[in-house]
């Protein structure tokens, strides 16, 4: 799932304190199915990110996650299971934002078109964006190594409070209001989802993951606030 070097390596130039991109779940549940509809996952022999459906064939994932994707990378929905279950999808386009940068890391923010269109059930849907408000609890979704450094086989997700821009900027000054902070509720799931996956509030996509400010469970994440990229995301889809 990790390509760890490289990643390490563009973060720690830019400050010592950031964390990887690919991010875990710590202290997280297991996830229904149909808790979490709108959820993908970007399949590739050495590669595991999450995805957001946002149209019958459209997904939104980090930039970051496709630097490292393959042609023979899958999306597969309608599953909570890693490696079972749900359909699989062949990819015919991925569209990284023109301004992706790894340090600081910034627009970490892609697209990715299927082959054919997705069949929306109880188990596939798409998910409409959001903005949240500081102080408010959201949840985040994946199937990253847990407390223990293992892979789970099913959708784990977390409780994760927003922070304000203020209070994230204190942290890292670099963040700016294209951007979401949050950090886990009771000392859980400080670490997020996997790279790519869904910030969720009130059932709405307000985030996407990009990378951590710290250490698993000691700190908040940063997540790219897809309702920035409205017009970015209408110029390649319609």
């Amino acid at each position: 799932m990790e390509k760890i070097q490289l990643i390490i390596v563009a973060i720690a130039i830019y400050a010592a304190l950031a964390s990887p991109p690919h991010r875990r779940i710590v202290g997280g549940t297991t996830a229904s199915p149909g808790q979490f509809p709108f959820i993908a996952s970007l399949n590739d022999p050495e590669e595991l990110c999450g995805a957001s459906i946002i149209t019958q064939n459209w997904l939104l994932t980090a930039a970051h996650c496709i630097e490292f994707a393959r042609p023979t990378s899958v999306i597969v929905v309608g599953t909570t299971f890693q490696h079972s279950g749900g359909t699989r999808y062949n990819i015919t386009q991925m569209i990284k934002h023109e301004n992706f940068s790894w340090t600081p890391i910034k627009d970490d923010i892609a697209l990715i078109q299927i082959d054919g269109e997705f069949e929306f059930d109880d188990l596939v849907q798409p998910v409409e964006f959001s903005d949240p408000e500081a102080g408010t609890t959201c949840v985040t979704a994946g199937w990253g190594t847990i407390d223990d450094g293992s892979y789970p086989e099913e959708l784990r997700y977390v409780e994760m409070e927003v922070l304000s821009l203020d209070e994230c900027k204190e942290i890292d000054p670099s963040v700016d209001d294209r951007e979401v902070c949050a950090e886990g509720v009771e000392g859980k799931g400080a670490c997020g989802g996997d790279s790519g996956g869904p910030l969720v509030c009130g059932g709405k996509l307000v985030g996407v993951v990009s990378y951590g400010l710290a250490e698993c469970g000691e700190g908040a994440d940063v997540y790219t606030r897809p309702s920035a990229y409205v017009d970015w995301i209408k110029e390649h889809i319609e």
